[in-house]
């Protein structure tokens, strides 16, 4: 994205969220069916840019086979324990989930080094930040982070009324602290620092990271999303966790086990929080069992495993080595990445690109946010997976050069 990419030292700006679709209402959804029922600026959200189904893209493209690469899973999928794990509960299943999360809770806060009463554990990483928002911003509220970014930061924001002051990163893919820290002079309710970072996949260094929480007021909730964070190099693995249980504010950390754990259809994460009356807070706002049963069990195995957590990030590292060797050679420079993906610029309108692709059976995701619409995010996938998107794209851009 050489002649889009905002200079180093841009201001922040508002952008179209990742998430945007564009819609056309038509006579009919313009006369409002629900009759002002629900609140105007949620029916004018923009829908979330969700991965597609392998059911669906069997069936509307008549493939056998179709290489999904448009969801950050994980190639490698699940341990082998989570399988039994969860068979080991279904005799169970009538009764109602451990609503305290008791032995996950332990194991998780024996190894982060804080108290149970500090992790909050709801339907994935994404649910935490909907209940986040939802438990502390106002109308009129901002939300300052970097982008690109995980659409639902601004979608969620949107829910509470409260507005997205967005970013933009450096031109060399680092993120942009010196201005981050000039909007933090404004005291936002919130500062969200996705490192590894969706869709980018860079990770803030820890001086900056450093700088961030010093520049943060204590009026400024600093929340860190560590989605990706078991797929980072051994040196740096859970040091901005510890950078951050020094921060004297507000914070609150994201992790999940959609990604490197391999449970995305199980729907867990958990937030680790600054006090324990945060975390009391999450559980005042979530459902009262939002965890089920199940998710439970796999989360418990999954984590029991971390031989296969290696396994996946060693896999993951090579072959996004690979990918990222492979893309330059098509002159696509990608992002530095410590993600299990790689963000790339298509030099040419990336939904062209990804429907070109999808049509032959390879799902990636296009962004949809202004300013980056020609680059496009691919999960690292299983070698041959990541062969036949590497095969396709180069086919699409050679006839788009015809």
């Amino acid at each position: 994205m050489t002649d889009t990419k905002t200079p180093e030292t841009a201001a922040p700006t508002t952008t179209t969220p990742e998430t945007a679709t564009p819609t056309t209402a038509t006579p009919e959804t313009a006369r409002d069916p629900l009759n002002g029922l629900v609140r105007p600026e949620l029916l004018a959200l923009a829908d979330y840019n969700a991965g597609v189904s392998l059911e669906k893209m069997r069936a509307e493209l008549g493939l056998d086979r179709v290489v999904k690469l448009d969801s950050n899973e994980n190639p490698l999928s699940c341990s082998p324990a989570v399988g039994p794990a969860m068979q080991a509960v279904q005799d169970r299943i009538f009764r109602y989930p451990d609503r305290e999360e008791l032995r996950l809770r332990a194991a998780l806060s024996r190894d982060l080094g804080v108290g149970p009463d500090r992790l909050a554990f709801t339907a994935g990483s994404e649910d935490l930040v909907s209940i986040l928002f939802r438990m502390v911003l106002r109308p009129g509220d901002t939300v300052l982070t970097a982008v690109p970014a995980f659409g639902l930061y601004e979608i969620c924001a949107q829910h509470a009324s409260a507005h997205t002051q967005k970013v933009p990163f450096n031109t060399d893919w680092s993120f942009p602290v010196d201005a981050l820290i000039a909007a933090l002079a404004d005291r936002p309710r919130v500062l969200v620092i996705c490192s590894p970072c969706n869709p980018v996949g860079a990770a803030i260094t820890l001086d900056d990271l450093d700088r961030l929480l010093r520049a943060a007021s204590a009026d400024t909730l600093v929340v860190l999303d560590e989605a990706y964070v078991e797929f980072m190099d051994d040196a740096t693995r859970g040091q901005h966790f510890e950078r951050l249980k020094a921060h004297d504010g507000p914070w609150m950390a994201l992790r999940t086990f959609s990604k490197a754990y391999g449970l995305a259809g199980l729907r867990i994460g958990y937030g680790i929080a600054h006090h324990p009356a945060l975390a009391a807070a999450v559980y005042k706002v979530r459902s009262p069992f939002n965890v089920s049963a199940t998710a439970l069990a796999g989360a418990e195995a999954a984590y029991g495993d971390q031989d296969h957590v290696a396994a996946t990030r060693d896999f993951v590292a090579g072959e996004r080595d690979r990918v990222a060797a492979a893309l330059r050679a098509m002159g696509l420079d990608p992002a530095p990445s410590q993600g299990n993906f790689l963000f790339f610029d298509c030099r040419r309108p990336a939904r062209a690109v990804a429907d070109r692709l999808r049509a032959q059976g390879v799902l990636i995701k296009p962004w949809h946010e202004a300013d980056y619409r020609t680059c496009a995010r691919v999960t690292i996938g299983r070698a041959e997976d990541n062969d036949t998107f590497l095969a396709t794209l180069k086919r699409v851009l050679a006839e788009d050069a015809l």
